[in-house]
């Protein structure tokens, strides 16, 4: 699914977005916070808070690791960020602002993540819910094997 919106403008619909969040939750717009949330949307990867941070505490401007921390929390709850946390209990984050509802695979020997269609798991979700008069606030699937690269050894 492309990102882009009828001006083409995502990022910038997407930080207008995260202020007007800010707002209204009586916080303040920060430069440090609106790096964070620029550094979490030019990425296309999964990645952890460390390796953020890590990217953030380079060159002009920096940010600190805890102001990471702290705009990753505010990112998860206006739902511009999905944490991934796998059975080790290692957290890995993703922007997920105009991009198609998915889950994830991961390989628990090579790390990496295979992002796999979620309509599928919705409408299974869905059913479950209402067949048990259950209404959900949200979900996630978590798939942990190995992949075919790994297999091949």
């Amino acid at each position: 699914m492309s990102r882009t919106t009828v001006n083409g403008h995502w990022r910038e619909e997407a930080l207008e977005e995260f202020v007007r969040h800010l707002h209204s939750r009586g916080f303040r717009v920060t430069e440090a916070r609106k790096k964070v949330f620029a550094g979490v949307l030019a990425r296309d990867d999964h990645f952890s808070a460390d390796e953020l941070a890590a990217a953030l505490a380079r060159g002009e401007g920096r940010v600190s690791r805890g102001t990471v921390y702290r705009s990753l929390d505010l990112l998860l709850e206006s739902g511009f960020v999905r944490k991934i946390v796998d059975s080790e209990a290692h957290a890995h984050y993703e922007h997920i602002f105009k991009r198609p509802r998915h889950e994830h695979l991961k390989c628990e020997v090579c790390g990496a993540y295979i992002e796999v269609g979620g309509e599928a798991f919705g409408a299974l979700i869905e059913d479950l819910c209402r067949r048990h008069d259950f209404e959900q606030r949200a979900w996630r699937v978590l798939v942990l094997g190995r992949c075919s690269r790994c297999r091949r050894g």
